[in-house]
């Protein structure tokens, strides 16, 4: 959806904070969780860490805004006197742990904090201390909102978490290619899809969802990663907005709405892979596949080829893995792995990075797991036994397939 940016009228009045309020201690702790997403692990401007807290008859909402993520979080509040307040957020964080510092849990959860702005200075009340919050920065000086509209999507909080955890893995951690650290997501009226890839691995998962519209947009992974933990509501919501040829993603729940800026580019095209027709199938059991791959990888790193790729062999009943070596590959030997093989028969051997196919077999959650296998030159898929709904792909290491 195309929509147009809310600025701030252009102006040079200062804009002093006003207002006061009181609300529960441990909500006000974890929203400030929540509102340290913003300009997490980056060196911040001065706005960067601060709080807009907009003051409402019986609530009051608490954002950050690093220009590239919004959070905000609503929270109930009494003994109000509406108005707009700026916070410091590291001094507050810190000043609400110092008071509480020794207590028991079961006492700071009955705590309310007060705040309010004499001289127009914020003033902290809590356990019985009052700390003001010197703070020169106006309220004007917050940078204004991408005006992003209501969400289009709705879908299960936990299987989105779920579902991101398994792709995230994927993602390139570099920054050659920015567009490879995100996570391509479409959405579409009845689903939603999760893509990943790092060029030598991808990983694509589809969940159930409920929506409006159509919509594509790649989202930074590791942002995602540290969102949805914050989200605690049954369902979450979700939205696309355009902004000024920018396009922001929206993530929500009861209490609190994330932002993200998504990711420019264009995405790999990776269904030719993933909808590729194997020619044979490897059914065994998960924990004796990851069982072998972790042997595999120890003694790769034991006789130091802990870089170099271990051996996949499928004979008409079985399947190895053999430890990584410097030496003659063929003198190395790996317990056979008890496996219902379909499709062609004969021996199939291909090589793979350890890292990668432990991370590929820790994604997988069901008691068995299947390889897709087409030609050993081309990619490996894993999934759930009877589950394709999460697909997990290793490339080939060259020089091995046969």
């Amino acid at each position: 959806m195309t929509t147009t940016a809310t600025r701030r009228p252009a102006t040079d009045e200062k804009i002093p904070s006003t207002g006061a309020l009181t609300t529960g201690y441990r909500g006000l702790a974890e929203a400030l969780k929540t509102l340290a997403l913003p300009a997490a692990g980056r060196k911040p401007l001065p706005v960067f860490s601060r709080i807009l807290a907009t003051i409402r008859a019986d609530e009051i909402e608490l954002t950050t805004f690093d220009f590239d993520t919004a959070a905000t979080v609503t929270l109930p509040a009494t003994g109000t006197r509406p108005g707009q307040l700026l916070l410091d957020h590291p001094s507050l964080t810190k000043v609400l742990s110092a008071a509480v510092k020794g207590s028991r849990k079961a006492t700071v959860d009955q705590l309310d904090v007060t705040i309010d702005t004499p001289d127009h200075t914020p003033v902290v009340h809590v356990a019985g201390y009052s700390i003001p919050l010197d703070d020169t920065v106006t309220v004007d000086v917050f940078p204004a909102l991408p005006a992003t509209t209501a969400p289009t999507h709705v879908i299960d909080r936990e299987a989105l978490g779920v579902l991101a955890g398994r792709v995230t893995v994927a993602a390139d951690r570099g920054d050659t290619l920015p567009i490879l650290t995100g996570i391509n997501a479409t959405l579409d009226k009845g689903s939603m899809t999760l893509t990943a890839t790092a060029r030598y691995r991808l990983a694509s998962g589809t969940i159930p969802a409920s929506g409006t519209t159509t919509e594509k947009v790649l989202i930074p992974a590791a942002t995602l990663a540290k969102l949805l933990p914050r989200l605690t509501s049954a369902q979450a919501r979700l939205g696309v907005d355009v902004i000024a040829g920018t396009t922001w993603l929206t993530l929500a729940d009861d209490t609190a709405t994330v932002r993200i800026r998504t990711l420019d580019g264009e995405y790999p095209k990776v269904s030719s892979i993933l909808e590729q027709t194997p020619t044979r199938t490897v059914t065994l059991a998960r924990d004796l596949l990851l069982q072998a791959a972790t042997r595999a990888a120890s003694l790769s790193a034991a006789v130091k080829a802990g870089k170099s790729p271990v051996t996949i062999t499928v004979t008409s009943d079985a399947v190895t893995i053999a430890p990584a070596t410097d030496g003659d590959r063929a003198k190395v030997t790996a317990p056979p792995l008890p496996a219902t093989i379909a499709g062609e028969t004969g021996p199939w051997t291909t090589g793979a990075n350890p890292a990668y196919l432990l991370d590929a077999i820790t994604t997988l959650t069901a008691d068995e797991v299947t390889l897709h296998l087409t030609a050993p030159d081309r990619p490996m898929i894993l999934t759930d036994a009877g589950d394709a709904d999460y697909r997990h792909v290793l490339m080939p290491v060259v020089g091995i397939a046969r």
